[in-house]
């Protein structure tokens, strides 16, 4: 679709006009002129860009001056073809006539206005002889004739801004159609700025399929889906790969397709006849000053698609400011295009392919500078930005290159636009051959990544991490890369991956006799074992560490190891010890200013709260940690709090807003790829509904959670979202075969010592017993649930295992057993609760 400079010469020039002179005198002007070229005959899409041009065109017939419009764009982009649509489309409504002029802007010497003005001057029917010598007498000509007349004239690719004012007529109704590859910022007035961007993936097949001549259907179909991706949908690259098709009839969509895979050798491909999408982008390149080329092709080395002033200062050497001048002017001259953050930009696929090539005329000592400064700013950045974000470790925050960030939420911005060239910066650095480096950049990254729930990109920097550390034989590193991996693999539910990694490290620990590292593995070893159902043998590796911790006033380690040793008796109904555990934690987060530790630590505590029936004290605490992780921008850790919260809300028979939250959860899971996390809320919102009497709609969500579970191979929570929605399951009667599934929950429940969630489950089974009036089972249910009186179970639960026991014994006609079950809740100095509790969460 690129005719003209869109492609890299011209196709069309403009006519030459022979005026014949008579006896008679001049010859006067033809009644109306149509001096433009013709149209290009497959023109495809750019619907809505046409019709807002065409209507303001139309529009400004009626008016009292001049429209202008200016369409402009990268290399290739359709510039022209979009202007000749529009003139063709509008230019009979236009009384004086249409006017059409190439001012070869891309050439080494782009033609003079002064020049311009005289052709357009003959055409409007001024003999050659009577046009003024003098520059400006033949402009203020120029402005004279076209001063009174209603034309419409195209002034294709220009050059700048100083060659298009003095031609810009002032006729009432005359529309200017101005297209270039340079913005044209300084111009003015300008009623429209067209931008052009690359074809929608579907314009680009149809236009594909238009210019091959025939239907692309399966294999070639699927192969033009892929051409168009390889040309980056830049339409002179779509015309110049149909041309390469259609011309050569040996040649299929598919073969083209696995020509361009390779993309260094992608520009070769892209050449048919004339038409070379390389020289189109070298005629824009010779245009910039050294210091542009310079700047554009070290851009090369950017490892992702985005980029701002910092990083493109880092790779040429020079100032922040001089990097937004820079890229200004490339912007300006289509080169780069702004992407959707204000001061950053893009370049397109076969753009930056073409960068690479003038980079590869370096000397590669001068590139590996370019990428070193980059990566060496990219670490330093990042351990600023550690500084503000995590907080816990006392990170030596370098001088020197990196990233001004003075506060939290300049961290968090910077982590946000520039964390996909830091974690892409990785393999770039590796392979340079210096491993200890790219570890450190590894390792500069890692607590971002874990703090901010950036998972996928967590994989890759822990990977790359270990390699390289392992390549450097730097031990400490190459341990801490260990844990952070066993970390990832636990966060994502992988706990063999997770434990193979703990063990390895710590083994290799002892080695190392650094206190910090020695606790800290012995921590995750521990938590990782609880998270199995092994907690005798998670218990002493925690006491270890919390042993080490204190002796060696090593706080943030103390920390972790109190939290993990709350947890152990949480989950063994201790809350008040737990409760000590967790208080301690959380002084210990507050004096370290790790925000992240702080509002775990909050979470865990308001949900200590809420099994102590505490809820309203357990709501305030659970908003306060969803403040801090919210601010922190981790999308699971948002959803953890968001789930808890809910469960504290049923708790208060908040059916709605806890429905709500479940189900933003889910949604904030299914959007950051958190599968198992999303199918937990599913399973919990089942439950809410199952409250509110929507017994229809749970049951579809409980089903569609615990075979996602089974599906996914995360057999704790399957066996978890089975017991927790014995209600659900058992709703229309005690059925056999869904019996089956929850014995199999239990079973499993078991296998991971879970013990609270195996007596829950006897609790809630008790009470659907009892709903069928089927006492003896009732009772043996609750009897189970109230194993060593129930101390596993929080307060309220226990009383409520209590209530039901009492309540099936007398049905039985048991009246010892009942007065043993009222001993025990005696005990407890609290009132039964509401038989109605809904059942717990997962």
């Amino acid at each position: 679709m690129a005719i003209g400079r869109d492609a890299q010469g011209p196709v069309m020039v403009n006519p030459s006009f022979h005026i014949t002179v008579g006896d008679d005198g001049p010859a006067e002007p033809p009644a109306r002129l149509r001096l433009v070229p013709p149209e290009v005959p497959d023109f495809t899409g750019r619907e809505g860009e046409l019709d807002r041009l065409e209507g303001a065109a139309r529009a400004n017939l009626a008016g009292s001056g001049a429209l202008v419009v200016v369409i402009s764009g990268q290399p290739g982009i359709g510039k022209t073809s979009v202007a000749m649509r529009v003139a063709h489309e509008v230019e009979g409504e236009f009384p004086d006539g249409v006017l059409y002029a190439d001012l070869r802007g891309v050439d080494p010497e782009p033609a003079a206005p002064e020049e311009i003005a005289g052709r357009l001057l003959h055409a409007l029917g001024v003999p050659e002889e009577d046009l003024p010598g003098d520059p400006r007498l033949r402009l203020d000509l120029f402005r004279q004739r076209t001063g009174t007349q209603a034309l419409l004239l195209v002034l294709d690719n220009a050059a700048n801004e100083q060659q298009i004012r003095p031609l810009l007529p002032a006729g009432p109704g005359t529309t200017v159609l101005v297209t270039s590859r340079n913005r044209l910022a300084g111009l003015e007035p300008v009623a429209h700025r067209l931008d052009l961007a690359v074809f929608p993936r579907r314009t680009s097949f149809e236009f594909l399929e238009k210019i091959s001549g025939s239907p692309l259907t399966d294999t070639e179909a699927r192969a033009a889906l892929e051409v168009a991706e390889h040309c980056g949908d830049l339409p002179l690259a779509l015309r110049i790969a149909a041309h390469r098709v259609q011309s050569a009839p040996a040649v299929r969509m598919a073969d083209l397709a696995a020509e361009l895979r390779n993309e260094h050798e992608r520009l070769d491909a892209l050449e048919v006849g004339d038409l070379a999408v390389r020289k189109a982008f070298n005629l824009s390149f010779r245009k910039l000053g050294k210091a542009g080329r310079n700047t554009f092709s070290k851009l090369a080395h950017v490892p992702a698609t985005d980029f701002g002033p910092g990083i493109c200062a880092a790779l040429t050497g020079g100032s922040e400011a001089q990097s937004r001048r820079s890229l200004r002017k490339l912007a300006e001259a289509s080169l780069v295009e702004p992407s959707a953050v204000v001061g950053r930009y893009r370049m397109h696929d076969l753009l930056k392919e073409f960068a690479r090539e003038k980079a590869a005329k370096r000397s590669a000592a001068e590139s590996a500078a370019d990428v070193r400064r980059m990566t060496l700013w990219l670490q330093h950045s990042a351990l600023r930005a550690q500084n503000h974000i995590v907080g816990v470790f006392e990170v030596q925050v370098p001088g020197g290159a990196g990233a001004e960030l003075g506060s939290a939420e300049a961290a968090h911005s910077w982590l946000e636009h520039e964390l996909a060239n830091a974690v892409a910066a990785l393999p770039v650095s590796e392979a340079l051959g210096r491993p200890e480096e790219t570890a450190m950049l590894a390792l500069s990254l890692s607590p971002l990544c874990q703090t901010v729930g950036r998972w996928d990109e967590w994989a890759l920097v822990c990977a790359v991490g270990l390699r390289c550390a392992t390549a450097a034989d730097h031990f400490p590193i190459r341990l801490a890369f260990l844990t952070e991996s066993a970390n990832l693999a636990r966060f994502r539910r992988d706990f063999t991956t997770a434990l193979a990694h703990a063990r390895e490290a710590h083994d290799a620990s002892a080695r190392l006799r650094q206190p910090a590292m020695t606790a800290g593995v012995k921590t995750l070893l521990g938590c990782l074992l609880m998270d199995v159902g092994r907690k005798k043998e998670a218990l002493p590796l925690l006491r270890e560490s919390l042993e080490l911790a204190e002796r060696f006033k090593i706080k943030h380690e103390l920390g972790k190891a109190l939290y993990n040793l709350g947890t152990i008796h949480r989950d063994s109904g201790e809350l008040e010890t737990a409760l000590g555990y967790f208080e301690r934690d959380l002084e210990l987060c507050r004096e370290l200013q790790d925000e992240a530790g702080a509002a775990e630590t909050m979470n865990t505590i308001a949900l200590t709260h809420t099994d102590m029936g505490n809820a309203k004290k357990a709501e305030g605490l659970h908003r306060e940690a969803l403040e801090i992780f919210s601010r922190l921008r981790n999308p699971h850790k948002i959803s953890m709090v968001l789930n808890d919260l809910a469960v504290t809300l049923v708790g208060q028979k908040r059916w709605e807003e806890s429905l709500r939250l479940h189900l933003l959860d889910a949604e904030l899971c299914r959007r950051s790829g958190n599968v198992s996390n999303e199918l937990m809320a599913h399973g919990n919102a089942a439950v809410v509904l199952y409250r509110m009497e929507r017994h229809e709609e749970a049951a579809e969500r409980a089903e569609f959670t615990w075979k996602g579970f089974l599906e996914i191979g995360d057999r704790q929570r399957y066996a978890r979202s089975l017991t927790t929605h014995i209600p659900i399951l058992l709703h229309a009667g005690i059925d056999t075969e869904r019996l089956a599934l929850v014995e199999e929950a239990l079973e499993i429940l078991a296998e991971f010592d879970e013990g609270r969630a195996v007596a829950e489950t006897h609790l809630a089974l008790a009470q659907e017993y009892g709903e069928w009036s089927r006492w003896e089972e009732a009772l043996t249910h609750a009897a189970r649930a109230l194993t060593d009186d129930g101390k596993i179970l929080p307060p309220s639960t226990r009383a409520l295992a209590c209530v039901v026991a009492i309540e099936a014994a007398v049905g039985l006609g048991r009246t010892e057993t009942a007065r043993t079950y009222e001993g025990i809740l005696k005990a407890m100095g609290g009132e039964p609760p509401d038989l109605a509790a809904p059942p717990a969460h997962l």
